[in-house]
């Protein structure tokens, strides 16, 4: 099940490959929410940053150790780091996987890792103590305006207030949650023509700590920063065409002048 075409609300049908995690309309590939994110955090830059410092390590340790040394203990590194990231976010997706399937009643097996067991159950008391109901979960969502995503959780309380549920299991919150938040919102709300009441971010910390389940409000300039990120990969878009076709009407112009010197 890799690629699974998705009829939504709207009117509009979005392709989802799963292997791939990305979002396909027709012949395009439409922009995810992470990688919207992304932005934020500018990677190209946090990459230099990092290069620069491991190169700044080299040549301090090139006073005492032998090149080969050096170049394994920085391949030693990279892999403990590379390990820990995967293992850090295979927890985050084992306990959305478990809250999914708690949720919709389906069968499944109590994990045997104590950390994602104690993450689970901490899920549990949160949607127990907020006597939650489910609407939807995992949903595959579309704006028009040029992305897409998949939220967590629609609940509705009590009161019948629609709650926007994100679930995190990281050390803290951060903006990029909020912006999260926002841009899930406005496309719920496009899509099925339903209003949001509630936003909330549901922390499961990997630690003895219980749930922190915190809500944040609707503020509209918070919607325009996301806005904001997805016009930074519009722009982006826009100058990787501007230089393929100056690379191109480059190469033409090198061209003709080979074959005018060639005449």
């Amino acid at each position: 099940m890799s690629k699974v075409e998705h009829k939504l609300e709207h009117g509009h049908k979005i392709v989802f490959d799963d292997a791939g995690h990305r979002y396909i309309k027709g012949e395009d590939y439409v922009i995810g929410m992470t990688t919207i994110l992304n932005y934020l955090a500018a990677p190209a830059l946090e990459n230099w940053k990092r290069n620069q410092l491991t190169e700044a390590m080299q040549d301090q340790m090139k006073e005492h150790l032998s090149i080969d040394v050096i170049d394994k203990i920085i391949i030693n590194a990279k892999a403990t780091l590379h390990k820990k990231q995967e293992g850090v976010l295979s927890i985050g997706k084992v306990v959305h996987k478990l809250a999914e399937q708690w949720l919709r009643k389906e069968k499944f097996k109590l994990p045997e890792d104590l950390v994602v067991l104690n993450c689970f159950k901490k899920f549990q008391r949160f949607w127990k103590k907020n006597k939650l109901t489910l609407m939807e979960s995992e949903k595959i969502l579309y704006s028009t305006k040029g992305f897409a995503g998949t939220l967590d959780i629609i609940a509705k309380d009590p009161k019948g207030n629609l709650w926007l549920i994100d679930i995190k299991t990281s050390v803290g919150f951060f903006i990029n949650m909020i912006y999260q938040l926002h841009g899930y919102k406005l496309a719920y709300e496009e899509q099925t023509g339903k209003k949001i009441n509630k936003m909330y971010i549901v922390r499961l910390p990997k630690t003895d700590d219980d749930f922190e389940a915190r809500e944040f409000t609707f503020q509209k300039q918070h919607q325009n920063a996301f806005l904001g990120l997805l016009h930074c990969h519009k722009s982006q878009l826009l100058f990787n065409e501007q230089s393929r076709k100056f690379k191109q009407s480059r190469l033409l112009k090198q061209r003709s002048k080979t074959n005018g010197k060639l005449k």
